[in-house]
């Protein structure tokens, strides 16, 4: 892959001028700096290593779009040419199943997913219960809940994964991750008098997959596609949006099923296709959106194993670093103090609570997570009145200042203006761990931690606070992300693994 990246850097350097994919190919074959191809169109391949490159490494990336086409070195250009990307628009016209969210609450109110899927599918897709709103409405409307079909596609011992691009008008959580769902709206058109009773869910869940994967003819049948359990997210704005049932199509006895990549693929959107064996969901777990990590666990659990993951960007070594303070940021209940006060127990750190500081300054005394909403309150109003983040980076800053001959690490940073405040006052000299969770873990973390019995829906209420919505923007920035999908126990041991390899 560098080839043609370092090909490309040499062409840009010695022309000094933006070049279009075609031009920058045919002058690095004509300087000797790229002798083959590794396909027929080494233009494209050109074309597609530095969009990759732009997209993924965004401002560290060394190239930057100077025109629609048109490639230059970022070290050349100050401001870049944003690239429009195609979508598919929603039209006003577009028509989608939704039912009343206080029917939810009547049935059976529960967040994650449900096996015992039969009275949620009787009740929410009975047509007097159910109407077709504008799409463009239900988007916004938080008084109802679109229906959504989820479809695993399973072959013998593996299922079928790919990455949802941009070419569709899916919403953000099933976008840019890795996927094992198919599926989508129950559109207006789906219903008819054959699929009344069930609103026309089972006619879209058939469209659907037309629409979607190129199957063999009579490959989706009663023998192939059984319902398997009902899924709510009420984890994220969107998610609360929406209420999915979840189905598996199994392949294993229909014929001619191509196991190889690239093959079954019918819409635009959908990119990596492949057949991935279960017990290797494990190994890309971190990778995938969570309505899929969600079904992972619920129906392959038991054949996988999980695992922490330490993944370090632009090549961070820890070992380089010995001299500067770190700080670990994360969601409520992802880990991150486990990790800070790991450092401070095994390996000299001096451990540094923001809350708690943020906690004696403010005089509040109450640690319980009852009262953690009235902290969160108060903690907003501190970091949102003028110089708040400033005010907060000074404390912090005093606190380190006044032993200057240690090493601290900084638990539960949550803005960063605050970051770059505090880094700019240690002249450069810390850096940034982030811990990902998912929202489900995140809660069984924080029940553990608290001893408590704490219902989903209030942990939600913490965890969506306004003080902590600017939380995940700290993974764009980090210097290493760890990503805690394991228990407790591993999730320490991979810990204490890397921080030995690195600090000893």
């Amino acid at each position: 892959m560098g080839r043609f990246l370092d090909a490309a850097e040499i062409v840009l350097k010695r022309r000094g001028e933006p070049l279009n994919a075609r031009k920058l190919t045919d002058l690095a074959i004509e300087l000797d700096l790229l002798k083959f191809s590794n396909g027929k169109t080494p233009y494209q391949t050109m074309k597609a290593k530095i969009c990759v490159d732009i997209r993924e490494k965004a401002d560290s990336s060394r190239f930057i779009r100077a025109e629609r086409g048109l490639y230059a070195l970022r070290e050349f250009l100050i401001t870049p040419y944003e690239a429009k990307r195609y979508q598919k628009i929603i039209k006003p016209s577009e028509d989608v199943l939704v039912f009343p969210v206080k029917l939810l609450k009547k049935v059976g109110y529960f967040h994650g997913i449900r096996s015992d899927y039969g009275e949620y599918a009787r009740i929410l897709l009975d047509p007097s219960h159910t109407l077709f709103l504008p799409r463009v409405r239900a988007e916004i409307d938080i008084n109802y809940k679109q229906i959504l079909s989820y479809i695993i596609v399973k072959y013998k011992d593996s299922v079928l994964r790919f990455v949802r691009g941009s070419y569709t008008n899916v919403q953000a959580f099933l976008r840019g991750r890795r996927c094992i769902g198919f599926g989508g709206h129950v559109k207006s058109g789906d219903r008819n008098l054959l699929s009344y009773k069930d609103s026309g869910y089972f006619n879209s869940v058939h469209r659907e997959l037309n629409e979607e994967l190129l199957l063999p003819r009579n490959a989706v049948n009663a023998d192939t596609l059984t319902t398997i359990g009902a899924l709510n997210d009420d984890s994220s704005s969107l998610g609360q949006m929406h209420f999915a049932f979840v189905h598996l199509l199994d392949l294993t006895n229909v014929k001619d099923i191509p196991n190889s990549r690239g093959i079954l693929k019918n819409e635009k959107s959908i990119n990596q296709l492949k057949f991935i064996p279960i017990d290797k969901l494990g190994l890309e777990f971190e990778q995938y959106e969570y309505w899929s990590k969600l079904c992972i666990k619920a129906w392959f659990g038991s054949d996988i194993r999980m695992r922490a993951v330490i993944h370090t960007i632009n090549n961070f070594e820890l070992n380089r670093f010995h001299d500067h303070h770190i700080a670990i940021v994360g969601s409520i209940g992802s880990g991150k103090t486990e990790a800070s006060q790991l450092l401070e127990r095994s390996f000299g750190y001096s451990y540094l609570s923001v809350g708690d500081m943020l906690r004696k300054y403010l005089g509040i005394e109450s640690r319980k997570w009852e009262d953690r909403n009235k902290f969160q309150d108060v903690a907003l109003s501190f970091i949102e009145s003028q110089g708040g983040e400033q005010n907060l980076a000074e404390i912090i800053y005093n606190r380190i200042s006044g032993d200057p001959n240690r090493m601290y690490v900084i638990d539960g940073l949550r803005h960063p203006k605050t970051l770059e405040a505090l880094k700019e006052k240690l002249k450069g000299y810390l850096i940034l761990f982030y811990v990902d969770t998912s929202v489900d873990d995140a809660y069984l973390f924080f029940k553990q931690r608290e001893r408590s019995s704490v219902k989903f829906e209030d942990f939600v209420k913490l965890y969506q606070h306004p003080v902590e919505q600017e939380i995940q923007q700290f993974i764009s920035i980090a210097n290493l992300v760890i990503y805690n999908n394991a228990d407790k126990k591993s999730y320490l041991d991979t810990l204490r693994k890397y921080f030995t390899k690195e600090l000893c």
